[in-house]
């Protein structure tokens, strides 16, 4: 089975987010500047990120009508038994990347897991692939690019942090290539582009 060619995927939904960074690495990954929407959508409050992201696509697609591609991110720390998972964004927003990892590190372990999970409606299917990197976090923030935990995630066989790798090989290795890969050949199976 082929990947699908850019035009297929560009025509077949549009992605809604707001953030610029999202978007930006979705179109390094896919090779074209998909089509975005900055839709203000209701957060649920869950620590299952399939039931976020699922929530998050029938709210999209009932704003839009028209075909929809959503993205929703966890963090999963080891320390916390899992904790922030999908709530990252808040813990972000509270503490900064740098007390996130200050928290780890605290409580003793390090390591985490970044998980990016995409989704795709039209009213009628919802089709999901995911996508993720085990790692660990740094106390000192390090590099100037990314966004988010970044600049204090190292992915694992990896000394430098996201932050400070080069675009491309994040996206090679990282939790949102990962993801997007995956669902290219979620939407092939689907049926949904050829």
């Amino acid at each position: 089975m082929t990947a699908p060619d850019g035009d297929a995927l560009r025509s077949a939904f549009v992605l809604v987010t707001g953030n610029a960074n999202k978007a930006k690495e979705a179109e390094r990954i896919l090779g074209f500047r998909p089509d975005t929407e900055p839709v203000d959508l209701p957060e649920l409050q869950s620590l299952d990120l399939q039931v976020v992201l699922d929530a998050k696509a029938k709210e999209a697609w009932s704003r839009l009508e028209r075909p929809v591609v959503v993205e929703e991110t966890a963090f999963y720390l080891d320390s916390m038994n899992g904790f922030p998972g999908p709530l990252v964004k808040w813990m972000l927003g509270a503490v900064g990347p740098e007390g996130l990892a200050h928290t780890a590190l605290a409580l003793g372990d390090p390591g985490a897991t970044a998980v990016c999970a995409l989704a795709y409606c039209d009213g009628g299917r919802l089709v999901s692939a995911r996508g993720e990197t085990r790692g660990h976090l740094v106390a000192e923030p390090r590099g100037g690019a990314g966004f988010g935990w970044d600049p204090v995630f190292v992915p694992e066989g990896h000394t430098r942090t996201y932050a400070e790798l080069e675009p491309e090989l994040k996206d090679t290795l990282g939790h949102r290539g990962r993801a997007w890969r995956a669902f290219r050949g979620a939407l092939v199976e689907a049926g949904i582009v050829d």
